[in-house]
Order: C-alpha cells, then sequence, then structure tokens
C-alpha cells in the first residue's frame, strides 16, 4: 500500500459518476467522509488508484483516475472480503 492524501476538493463529478455510484447505493458524500478517515490506497489496472476506508459503519473502494485537475471517481462500492483484509491489516499495522 502506498500512501496518496485526496482532499474531496480533489475529486471529480460529473452526471455520470454520481449515478454510477447511485447503482451501487452510494452517494458522494459517503466518498468524501471516506477521505477524511484513514485509507489505504493501492495502484490498479491502467494507473488507476484504489482507495479503500470507513464511511460511517461501512467500509468502502473507490477507484480514482488520476487526470489534471484531480481524480475522477470511477466507480464506489462495498468492499469485498480481501478489500476488506488488506485495509484491517494495513489500520493494524499503522496502529503498532
Amino acid at each position: 500500500m502506498r500512501e496518496v492524501k485526496i482532499d474531496k476538493e480533489n475529486l471529480i463529478w460529473d452526471e455520470w459518476n454520481v449515478k454510477h455510484i447511485r447503482k451501487h447505493n452510494i452517494v458522494p458524500y459517503e466518498i468524501e467522509e471516506l477521505l477524511k478517515n484513514d485509507y489505504v490506497a493501492r495502484k490498479t489496472h491502467k494507473d488507476r488508484i484504489m482507495i479503500t476506508g470507513r464511511s460511517g459503519k461501512r467500509i468502502l473502494s473507490v477507484i480514482l483516475e488520476q487526470e489534471e485537475k484531480g481524480y475522477y471517481v470511477v466507480t464506489a462500492r462495498d468492499a469485498g472480503r480481501r478489500e476488506r483484509r488488506a485495509y484491517r491489516d494495513e489500520k493494524t499495522k499503522k496502529t503498532t
């Protein structure tokens, strides 16, 4: 995992990605909330970034694509079992 600092002001929203994440029962506020907490980030295919973190009681995985003006939210969903485990393991490393 690597350190990436992303602020909610750096997120790029448009009608398409807001509608897309809504299909996964997620709203932009939840992603912005995730960024206020500790999260882990890693590179994925196509040089995108996956961040996994907590928003309320949910652990979410968000795929971002870095652009000139910020980070475009490609998709977001509830984290899968492996992603949740990696997130918890990384948080445990930070506290020890």
